[in-house]
């Protein structure tokens, strides 16, 4: 459950009662001045402590009936919660990214339009799929026709120089997040072919910019959180995505389209506009996931060769190994 309390801040707990563990929240979303279990009536705060317990005897301790907690980071916008136990600092990651978020005023920006996918295919196809374009000419044409570079046929070092002079000028962030094996986070801007402005499947703007741009030069702004976040942002909106593994076959894939607070729907875009970019470029790569998986699934695969250029797959595949030799350490009992 994240929930925001009665001065802004945000909390996040588990949706389980703790009497006898029923779900809490039982809709995706809603308002509510207190958090009630549907079953027994058991009544909780928005910061998650017990408040009433219908019929429990004089000497029952709400205090220690609260709910779970989870650990809730809020930076640049974006609400982030992790479920471990111990989660990893989160501080740099604030620090890293808030010039390059501040821009978006994401706090007040509007989210125009979500759409969510349900996949047959194992979550970590999805992260290394996103983490390379060793594919990008071959299966997205719309994309490579909008971001120089990305078929691999052609250099984008001379127009990259010659934007990042702009971006300074224009106070944009430049100097790109690097990702390191103990980090969990990069960010890097990089341009949009000469001509084009936006994501767009004909190069042109889409909405009216976002927070305080004042003009469509900033190009694409690239974030990406580990395990399950990615997001793109040209100066007029931002595109978000949100991978959840459901199963070891089943992915969840949850996306939105945010554009200024100020942008009117029909006036300054148009959904189909705002849209069409990323459901055309996310569905051909939804397909390319799902036949990756099934093709992987054979008896006779065995992993091939990474080319150089998916030299980002190994960094992923090398930070999950890391991840699980951690937790297996961990859960190991003390020698």
């Amino acid at each position: 459950i994240v929930i925001r309390g009665n001065k802004g801040e945000v909390y996040a707990h588990y949706n389980t009662c703790r009497h006898r563990g029923s779900l809490i929240c039982l809709e995706e979303k809603g308002r509510a001045p207190k958090l009630v279990c549907p079953y027994h009536q058991w009544v909780y705060d928005k910061d998650g402590s017990l408040v009433n317990a219908r019929l429990m005897p004089d000497d029952f301790d709400k205090s220690e009936h609260g709910l779970h907690p989870v650990k809730v980071e809020v930076t640049g916008g974006f609400i982030f919660i992790s479920l471990s136990d111990n989660p990893p600092p989160f501080r740099k990651v604030a620090d890293d990214y808030f010039p390059f978020l501040a821009p978006y005023k994401i706090e007040e920006a509007k989210v125009a339009f979500k759409k969510t996918y349900e996949l047959r295919t194992n979550w970590k196809l999805v992260a290394e799929n996103f983490r390379e374009c060793y594919h990008c000419g071959p299966a997205h044409p719309e994309y490579c026709s909008a971001v120089i570079g990305a078929n691999m046929k052609e250099s984008a070092t001379e127009v990259l120089e010659e934007r990042k002079v702009e971006w300074e000028k224009s106070g944009l962030a430049t100097n790109n997040v690097e990702f390191e094996n103990d980090s969990f986070h990069f960010a890097i801007r990089y341009p949009l072919r000469p001509g084009v402005v936006s994501y767009s499947t004909d190069g042109t703007k889409v909405a009216i910019p976002m927070g305080d741009h004042k003009d469509y030069n900033a190009g694409v702004l690239g974030l990406v959180v580990l395990p399950n976040f990615w997001m793109d942002a040209v100066s007029d909106y931002m595109w978000t995505m949100r991978v959840t593994p459901v199963s070891p076959s089943k992915t969840m894939i949850e996306l939105a389209w945010l554009v200024d607070k100020n942008a009117v729907e029909g006036e300054h875009y148009t959904l189909d506009h705002l849209t069409e970019f990323w459901k055309i470029t996310g569905e051909q790569d939804w397909e390319l996931c799902e036949n990756n998986f099934a093709g992987i699934e054979s008896s006779h695969y065995q992993p091939g060769p990474y080319a150089p250029i998916e030299i980002d797959v190994v960094k992923f595949v090398d930070w999950y190994l890391d991840r699980l030799r951690d937790g297996i350490l961990e859960a190991s009992p003390a020698s």
